[in-house]
């Protein structure tokens, strides 16, 4: 009985790294009709409606007047400030690269703790950081010129992922103090609402052209924007209570796995034995460092190393 029930859940945290995973595919291809801001934009207007209908049956905590700044910060970091990094890198490099440099965002989390949060560290996962880094270097160095453009394009590409992943890490560390304080709802509900509206200040100046708006860029915003932010968030709680942070964050570690697949086998890309090599080294630097953490902080030991539910929160309370 406790085996079939188990299954449940790891059903959902597969079927929400594969989500998430192909979702570098989808931006990639939305590349090809929108500017990166736009798809941005048009991802979280979806997620906004989302919210706002969940928020009909669920209803998002009060917030104290304090916290607003903190929570708008958030919400610009985590989905302007992250979308216009990542998408912008993703025009210049392959989504399998892509994919493999996110998932050091882990990494660079636990070095921001111990850096600027006084938070300690086992020399385990100190090797975990230097061979996180080691693979990135790789996927890079291999990468430059794969992705069909110029060299350098391609080495800005990989610099604008790693800035991204960067910037998330700040996210995470900005919205720590809140999940003390509000369920995971309420500060994604008003997070994504205010990244929304930042993206469309940026945007909608400009005009919205309809005529890009063909079955193939209405199939993938509504990939990224219900499935990739909406249903998989939910299957991804559901693992998490059910299975637990050491598991759940063993899974999403192969995220880069299914990036890297579906970059070779739906957008064609090539991907040398050095990247791969990278690849193995950033996720195995990755579980050390998620696993040997001596003394996590708020979120240091349950970071999202992908941008599949940017702005929905960096983890949930367990107390819901």
């Amino acid at each position: 009985m406790d085996k079939k029930l188990q299954l449940l859940p790891v059903l959902a945290i597969f079927f929400t790294i594969l989500i998430w995973g192909l979702s570098y595919i989808s931006t990639k291809v939305l590349l090809n009709y929108l500017m990166p801001m736009e798809i941005a934009f048009f991802r979280f207007v979806l997620a906004s409606i989302v919210m706002l209908l969940i928020a009909l049956f669920k209803k998002p905590q009060k917030l104290v007047c304090q916290d607003a700044f903190r929570l708008i910060a958030g919400g610009a970091i985590g989905i302007p400030v992250y979308f216009v990094l990542e998408n912008n890198g993703l025009k210049l490099t392959t989504a399998g690269m892509a994919s493999m440099i996110i998932a050091i965002i882990p990494v660079l989390n636990v070095l921001t703790g111990v850096l600027f949060f006084r938070e300690k560290n086992t020399w385990r996962s100190w090797a975990g950081v230097a061979l996180s880094f080691w693979g990135v270097y790789l996927i890079v160095s291999y990468g430059i010129g794969s992705s069909g453009g110029a060299a350098g394009g391609t080495l800005g590409g990989n610099l604008l992922i790693l800035m991204a992943a960067v910037s998330w890490t700040v996210f995470t560390r900005v919205n720590a103090p809140l999940l003390k304080k509000y369920n995971s709802f309420t500060v994604n509900f008003y997070q994504i609402l205010a990244g929304t509206l930042f993206l469309g200040f940026l945007v909608l100046p400009s005009g919205i052209n309809l005529a890009v708006f063909v079955p193939v860029v209405i199939a993938n915003l509504l990939y990224l924007g219900i499935l990739s932010s909406a249903l998989a968030y939910f299957l991804y709680l559901f693992a998490l209570k059910s299975l637990g942070t050491t598991t759940v964050t063993t899974f999403i570690n192969l995220i880069p796995v299914f990036g890297v697949l579906g970059g070779v086998f739906i957008l064609g890309e090539i991907v040398f034995p050095g990247q791969i090599l990278g690849g193995v080294i950033v996720i195995f630097g990755v579980i050390m460092v998620t696993v040997f953490v001596a003394a996590p902080g708020p979120t240091s030991n349950f970071p999202l190393p992908t941008s599949k539910i940017r702005g929905l929160g960096e983890e949930e309370s367990l107390k819901e």
